[in-house]
């Protein structure tokens, strides 16, 4: 199926598809990356209103940070620019100035996640040199407990298995 998938429309629509490619290194690990951020769109539209609106600009600067690095990774380089720039201004405590630009990245997100909206709906993909969440989850509660008993021959092993 993977190998079925076309990604000419994204290239079209202003993605850079070769920046995609080269962050996640294949196919299936580019269409991966696309479902995760279609079906996480939500939660991160959600969020950055309310953290907006509640005044809470210290969030909302990590959570333009994520997502500055989630649009780089499927190549929306405009939504990532926007985010960058909120993220900068957050860390200089520009917080009006970072609030003004609300509006043009929920545009802009909503721009990105109808166009990989087909992407997003398609079968889920699992490339196998990925860890699913639930045993990502597993692994970093594990790691918290080596970590915390000096156990580096536990939490080695661990790291590895997170930095999958």
């Amino acid at each position: 199926m993977v190998n079925d998938v076309k990604f000419d429309y994204l290239r079209e629509k202003g993605f850079d598809l070769d920046e995609g490619f080269t962050y996640t290194g294949s196919g299936e690990k580019y269409l991966a990356a696309l479902q995760r951020f279609y079906r996480r769109s939500g939660r991160t539209i959600d969020s950055i209103k309310e953290e907006a609106e509640s005044g809470l600009y210290e969030e909302l600067t990590i959570l333009v940070h994520a997502l500055k690095s989630n649009a780089r990774t499927i190549g929306a380089d405009h939504l990532a620019g926007i985010a960058e720039q909120m993220e900068l201004l957050g860390k200089a405590g520009s917080y009006d100035e970072m609030a003004s630009l609300k509006d043009e990245l929920l545009e802009n997100m909503e721009w990105v996640v109808k166009a990989i909206e087909p992407y997003g709906q398609m079968e889920e993909v699992h490339p196998k040199s990925e860890i699913s969440a639930e045993k990502a989850e597993k692994a970093g509660a594990m790691l918290i407990y080596a970590i915390e008993d000096f156990d580096d021959e536990k939490a080695l092993p661990l790291v590895d298995e997170l930095m999958r």
